[in-house]
């Protein structure tokens, strides 16, 4: 008579980890083949449309996956400790892809400065789940660091505070915005001294703040002008937040790399550190871009660091779930022989 086995059932049901290692680096190698190829564009130029909605799918997609393999786990009896940790990096993966999503909206579709979009409120709740994630997976395993591994913590934190502060400078110092002016194209104004009639409508389009409001026939919804002009004073508290997040993020991802350096059990967590140091470059980055590039559009090649984040925090919750399940095997093992 053949013995049911529940573990390797599971096994055989759900996505193991290489199989996830496998399509995580497939789909990280496509992101990064697409921005090498068509992120840099001619400055009078922009990136064509499909690039940034193929980009912006990878994006969704992976949250979506990396949220749901994170779900698996908090939802799996076989996860000995520590499922509250991957309950919140699920939260935050399923946060930032509504924030993504609702930025995307307001950029392509309405045609809004993003910063000021619906999205920051998801993106706060990233930040805040995700820091209490990673805080909370070094309180349950009583993470502790030698001398010299508490000195590369230090360095690595001063870097980052002066990152933060070098940031947070520019934001101060950025060149104040003219007052609101209206701006017809020429294109569509007669020639002097003429009157011609033309049946295509006229673009007005009234600089206030950072966002443009576009007085067409296509305007945004009145509920969206709203929530963009109400958003709009935050738009630098919104930043600093993020640059103060980010330096936290910073440094609790490199204690939770050191004190899971080296081993195989250790290796999700070391992975979910990687994850957030590439979402730290790529949010840098985008805070550099937003006060230093003017009329800074999505799709630049340093913004494919969201994606390998996304990627890892996928290949480090399947390599948990696996790591659980051969832990429990072993455990039933020894039980037996004993």
């Amino acid at each position: 008579m053949t013995k049911f086995s529940p573990d390797k059932t599971v096994s055989k049901n759900q996505f193991g980890g290489e199989l996830i290692i496998y399509w995580g680096t497939i789909w990280a190698t496509i992101a990064l083949v697409l921005y090498l190829n068509f992120s840099v564009v001619d400055p009078q130029a922009t990136r064509p449309m499909w690039f940034i909605i193929a980009t912006t799918s990878l994006e969704e997609i992976g949250l979506l996956i990396a949220g749901c393999l994170c779900w698996r786990n908090w939802r799996s009896k076989y996860i000995a400790g520590g499922s509250a940790v991957w309950l919140l990096y699920a939260l935050a993966n399923f946060a930032f892809f509504i924030g993504n999503l609702w930025f995307t909206l307001w950029e392509l579709l309405w045609k809004l400065d993003p910063a000021a979009s619906l999205g920051n409120i998801f993106f706060v709740l990233f930040y805040l789940m995700t820091i209490a994630g990673v805080r909370l997976a070094i309180l349950d395993r009583d993470v502790r660091l030698i001398p010299q591994q508490w000195a590369i913590v230090i360095s690595v934190v001063a870097l980052g505070l002066t990152i933060g502060c070098w940031l947070t400078a520019g934001a101060a110092n950025a060149t104040i915005a003219p007052p609101a002016t209206a701006i017809v194209s020429t294109r569509d104004l007669p020639p002097s001294g003429s009157s011609i009639a033309t049946s295509e409508p006229q673009i007005l389009a009234t600089a206030s703040g950072s966002s443009i409001t576009l007085a067409t026939s296509q305007r945004p919804p009145e509920w969206v002008l709203a929530i963009d002009r109400s958003l709009n004073p935050l738009v630098k508290t919104f930043n600093m937040f993020y640059v103060l997040c980010d330096l936290v993020l910073l440094t609790l991802a490199t204690i939770l790399f050191l004190g899971f350096w080296g081993g195989q059990m250790g290796l999700p967590w070391r992975m979910t550190a990687q994850a957030v140091l590439c979402f730290y470059i790529a949010d840098t980055w985008f805070a550099y871009a937003n006060e230093r590039v003017q009329g800074y559009e999505s799709g630049f090649i340093m913004e494919v660091f969201w994606i390998f984040g996304i990627v890892q925090f996928g290949i480090a919750a399947a390599l948990e779930f696996d790591n659980s399940i051969r832990a429990r095997r072993l455990a039933r093992r020894r039980t037996a022989i004993k």
